[in-house]
């Protein structure tokens, strides 16, 4: 009541004196506007701040020291000797959405391919483990270079760890007297960050493809991870995968069958004209059907190895369109050289570490895994894809299914397996 009267007084005073009145209007526009520049220049601020977290991070100096003081602390070696690992060698975390960390991606590059990282963790929003290699002479130039470009895109990571992963060689002429030098201060400009390659002949050390993933696979975190999709790291997940993925897992569904079933993705490869017209790539799976009607996409390894991949049944995934949602299409009887990407538990057999670059360094693992009692289920849906066509001219020797010397070690491992398996009656 005592408010109701003052403002009926207000309102009498105001009407008796028309001056009053006209000032009273200014002011009121005067706020009015005071209040629409206050709300644009928030605007325009939180614009800017979101364009400068969207570039690379401003100027700063770097200092490498606590990294190669990582290395002396952390490192130990292989069972071969041949090569030196430093576990979570650098860690990036945040905070996670929910059921995010039920599901993470294993990864392993070289120095060369680094920058490919960028790829996955726009469209991976759960945590990522990656094992980097470097090898030569110039090793401590490489760690520098890889330090500065991964605190330089910081910003583009969730939750991921780097682990090292370098070849004794390396570690003697390189790296083991890095700690006492004093040039190791760098003004870094983060858009000038580019790799300059050092070729070095000298250290022949092969590229440990299977202890890499291994060492993807011990270092991933948090704890709460229970499955893995462990990739090459120009093999790129779809851009709605994680999200399928998470939804799969979290349906109502039988845990057991979850903790022994391995769900493989068709992995494709888009014709390098497609890239380089920068056409859209495929968004769904109906998209990529359109390409591959087009023969603009291929199945992976369908000029390098056909049967590397027959059991995924391409044609089979192709026609089925009648469900929305993910669910397994059919599960193969595994036979070898069949290799598929897949994602299944994180206690499912490791890799042996003896293949390096060799062509039975997946096959061996999917091998294994078959023995041990595991089925392969094909999901529809979902895809994984590389850019450009693979093609036996690009590949070196060690990398093709009929090299002499991954056979023989096959044959060796498939009767290792024999011994380590006795109940097993699955042969691969």
């Amino acid at each position: 009541m005592r408010l109701r009267r003052y403002l009926l007084r207000y309102r009498l005073i105001i009407h008796r004196r028309p001056k009053l009145q006209k000032l009273f209007r200014i002011f009121l526009i005067l706020i009015v506007g005071f209040l629409i520049i206050n709300i644009v220049n928030g605007v325009l601020f939180s614009t800017i701040l979101f364009f400068q977290e969207d570039i690379h991070e401003p100027d700063y100096d770097l200092d490498t020291r606590p990294y190669y003081r990582t290395i002396e602390m952390t490192k130990r070696f292989d069972s071969s000797g041949n090569y030196l690992l430093v576990q979570n060698f650098v860690q990036y975390q945040s905070n996670l959405t929910k059921n995010a960390d039920l599901l993470a991606l294993n990864l392993h590059t070289n120095i060369e391919n680094l920058h490919l990282l960028l790829n996955h963790t726009k469209v991976w929003d759960g945590p990522i483990s990656l094992s980097l290699y470097v090898k030569g002479t110039r090793a401590s130039d490489d760690i520098d270079y890889a330090s500065i470009w991964l605190r330089c895109n910081r910003r583009l990571f969730k939750v991921l760890n780097v682990h090292l992963v370098m070849s004794a060689k390396a570690y003697e002429h390189s790296i083991s007297n890095q700690r006492n030098s004093h040039s190791v201060k760098y003004a870094v400009s983060c858009h000038y960050v580019t790799y300059i390659n050092h070729t070095d002949e000298t250290d022949s050390t092969p590229y440990p493809s299977n202890l890499l993933r291994n060492i993807a696979r011990l270092g991933t975190t948090p704890s709460t991870v229970q499955y893995i999709l462990a990739l090459d790291i120009d093999i790129f997940s779809a851009p709605d995968l994680f999200h399928h993925l998470v939804s799969f897992y979290t349906q109502s569904k039988s845990t057991e069958e979850f903790n022994r079933t391995l769900y493989v993705i068709p992995s494709f490869e888009i014709h390098t004209d497609t890239v380089k017209r920068s056409a859209p790539l495929p968004q769904n799976k109906r998209e990529l059907t359109l390409l591959w009607n087009d023969n603009q996409l291929q199945p992976f390894q369908a000029d390098v190895c056909p049967t590397c991949q027959f059991l995924t049944n391409y044609q089979a995934w192709k026609q089925e369109t009648s469900n929305d949602k993910i669910v397994p299409l059919f599960r193969p009887h595994y036979s070898q050289p069949w290799q598929p990407y897949y994602i299944g538990p994180k206690d499912a057999p490791i890799y042996d570490p003896r293949f390096k670059a060799h062509a039975h360094a997946r096959i061996s693992q999917c091998c294994e895994s078959y023995v041990a009692g595991y089925d392969y289920s094909v999901l529809n849906n979902i895809y994984l894809y590389r850019l450009g066509f693979l093609d036996k001219s690009q590949l070196p020797n060690t990398e093709l299914i009929d090299d002499d010397t991954s056979v023989l070690l096959f044959d060796q491992f498939r009767e290792d397996l024999s011994k380590r398996y006795l109940n097993s009656t699955r042969k691969c």
